[in-house]
């Protein structure tokens, strides 16, 4: 290593060997720079972010680490290293700190290109779908400290990850508020802050139709949780808190009979969410109703598989088996009966008391070589791509919308959004 002193040459040395303790003593200590590079460029923040250690990367980041930093023989940028690491929530910290997302290393390669490339395709997602922290303080303190309310980092904080994350089925969302329940009093301020970034998506010179339809769909979750919370709070029954109350409504959209074939009122709600989007004249709006007009309520494909095929591409719908709880990717859990997919034994508990009840239908169905319920396909289930493929995995992804608008241009059909309110109750008052 060249220009380094021995304390920043132990420093590297720790990162590398993954001793974690012993870097952040180094750091704490103040005998290194934070920016500091060894012969390839790297710095200590590089290191971490290569090492997918977000504790480091956290703290290197507070000393005041460059995020940006392009010093690498090769243009690599921590972000770069974290999306090939295959570290979403590295991904996010490093955003939130003002990462840009549009570098290109020497290659002319962006973060996100790169992850698609090694098949990184939830981080493809996360830089893709980024809303900084700073544009959430901006709403909620729009003056900064003279703002006429002033409200704890906590809950900017809080705000920020229903804006930020790329989660957005509504039993993840609900056990996102079951857990930061402290925060739901300020419901009608959640609801603005989150109406607000919603809005700027499509009314900016540069208008984002997917971000816009994510925060859409958790703005419509957010509402109709409030919803069932103050019905149920009216309703003169046993007096319930707001994180049981959370719990209930996730148990309500997860509700399923022996004879479903998806879990209706979770469907129902999606469905009813997609319809009621306001800006009809969106492409993506259009081809979403299209496309899931084809398919009767209460049928597979269900709501979420349309869903996550639109918002985030072909390829993650069809590399990933989905939670049957919270819809989270990268499920490896299977019931051994009837082989529904969820991605924790958490999720799996929290589903077994409905699941119990219509598992062996399930099992039953596979067997007659009806299509497995849960989204996706699943590495294990997937043809093995090859490299072009995988080169042109963020081209194919971003081409999506246009061929579907030359198909809708082509055909000259009717979007009718009758088609997708089969069976669906009136959401909209």
């Amino acid at each position: 290593m060249t220009g380094l002193n021995s304390k920043e040459e132990e420093l590297f040395q720790f990162i590398t060997d993954g001793k974690t303790n012993a870097a952040k003593e180094l750091i704490e200590s103040g005998e290194v720079s934070v920016d500091c590079e060894d012969k390839e460029g790297m710095t200590p923040l590089s290191s971490a972010s290569y090492k997918g250690c977000e504790e480091l990367a956290k703290l290197l980041i507070s000393k005041g680490a460059n995020v940006n930093t392009k010093g690498h023989k090769h243009g690599y940028t921590p972000l770069m290293f974290a999306a090939l690491a295959g570290k979403p929530d590295l991904c996010r910290v490093l955003m939130d700190a003002g990462a840009y997302a549009q570098k290109t290393n020497t290659i002319n390669k962006t973060a996100s290109e790169m992850a698609a490339f090694v098949g990184q395709h939830e981080c493809v997602t996360i830089i893709n779908n980024h809303v900084s922290i700073d544009e959430v303080e901006k709403f909620l303190h729009p003056k900064g400290a003279d703002s006429d309310e002033q409200f704890p980092l906590d809950f900017v904080r809080f705000c920020h990850g229903l804006t930020s994350s790329h989660k957005i089925h509504p039993v993840a969302i609900l056990f996102h508020l079951r857990d930061n329940a402290v925060h739901l009093e300020r419901n009608k301020k959640i609801l603005w802050v989150v109406d607000r970034v919603f809005e700027k998506q499509l009314r900016c010179k540069e208008p984002n139709e997917v971000m816009s339809m994510k925060l859409w769909l958790v703005l419509i979750t957010l509402r109709e949780t409030f919803k069932f919370m103050d019905e149920k709070t009216k309703g003169g029954g046993p007096i319930m808190s707001k994180a049981d109350l959370c719990t209930a409504y996730a148990k309500y959209m997860l509700k399923m009979d022996p004879a479903d074939k998806v879990r209706l009122n979770l469907d129902r709600h999606l469905r009813g969410a997609i319809v009621a989007f306001p800006y009809r004249q969106s492409l993506l709006f259009e081809t979403m109703v299209k496309a899931m007009a084809k398919t009767h309520f209460g049928e597979r494909p269900s709501a979420y598989e349309y869903i996550v095929q639109a918002l985030f591409g072909q390829r993650i719908y069809a590399l990933n088996k989905f939670c049957s709880s919270c819809g989270g990717p990268g499920a490896h859990k299977r019931c051994p009966t009837c082989k529904l997919a969820y991605c924790s034994q958490e999720c799996q508990k929290f589903d077994w008391p409905i699941h119990k009840k219509v598992c062996a239908a399930i099992a039953a169905r596979n067997e007659k070589g009806e299509e497995e319920m849960g989204e996706g396909l699943g590495d294990d289930e997937s043809p093995r791509s090859t490299v072009q493929e995988e080169k042109n995995t963020v081209e194919e992804e971003k081409s999506t919308v246009i061929e579907e608008k030359s198909t809708v241009e082509e055909q000259k059909e009717i979007i009718d959004v009758e088609d997708v309110k089969v069976g669906i109750d009136d959401l909209q008052k």
